[in-house]
């Protein structure tokens, strides 16, 4: 949060300062050096909301993992140890840490809520609960219970990959419209009479009632484009 708050401040002093050297004009210069301020947590969320969808798109192959595993005649924490070594690189050092709790604790509750934790996301809710299910009820039928899991989030991750993209276009459109208008304003504030009728009382309350309505449109546009999370119902661990 503090490697953020740093970051914004640079952000915005260097954005007022290539602002303020093109425009000629501070008043001006304040508008793009907010909007320079806001691009470190934009870019942080953004990064933040694409790692935990890239770690949601393992699953599929971690379930193949965990059902040759348990077909092959390994035990439930052999499988998961497996998992640190021969499963996806992005997910290894989630699963090493498993080792270390089974090695260490052999605690399948903390296992699960480290799982949990570590991916944030409704799928691994629920293959960490039907594995404790099956670990807690002796199941057999563990490995076909995992297929149709399986078969499910793969249509699921289909889904919802075709929709993210449909409303990534969307959103992509709507920030360009946002900005056009500061665009403009950045261009035509190369001639003096811009800053000239911009520093006047009705040029500052036009500038005002500019920025509120910008960041109004940004604010709506990304709940608007917000695609709903289904609901964690598995988040917290089994007692």
């Amino acid at each position: 949060m503090k490697k953020d708050l740093r970051q914004s401040i640079l952000f915005g002093v260097l954005g007022l300062f290539i602002a303020r050297t093109f425009i000629g004009s501070t008043l001006l210069a304040l508008p793009f050096a907010g909007a320079s301020s806001y691009l470190p947590y934009y870019f942080t969320a953004r990064k933040r909301e694409k790692a935990r969808n890239q770690l949601a798109l393992l699953w599929p192959e971690l379930l193949d993992h965990l059902i040759s595993g348990l077909r092959s005649g390994l035990s439930l924490a052999e499988t998961l140890i497996q998992l640190g070594f021969r499963g996806p690189e992005e997910s290894r050092a989630i699963f090493l840490h498993c080792e270390e709790i089974l090695r260490g604790q052999g605690d399948f509750s903390t296992v699960f809520a480290h799982i949990k934790k570590s991916f944030s996301d409704p799928i691994a809710d629920q293959v960490c609960e039907v594995l404790d299910f099956a670990r807690t009820s002796g199941s057999r039928d563990i490995t076909v219970t995992l297929r149709t899991l399986g078969d499910h989030i793969r249509g699921d991750i289909a889904i919802r990959s075709e929709i993210r993209a449909k409303h990534g276009w969307i959103k992509n459109s709507a920030v360009i419209a946002t900005l056009a208008p500061w665009i403009l304003l950045l261009i035509l504030s190369a001639q003096p009479s811009t800053v000239k009728a911009f520093s006047t009382t009705n040029g500052i309350f036009v500038l005002v009632l500019g920025i509120v309505m910008s960041i109004c449109a940004f604010v709506w546009m990304g709940r608007v484009g917000r695609i709903e999370e289904p609901p964690r119902i598995f988040s917290e661990s089994r007692k």
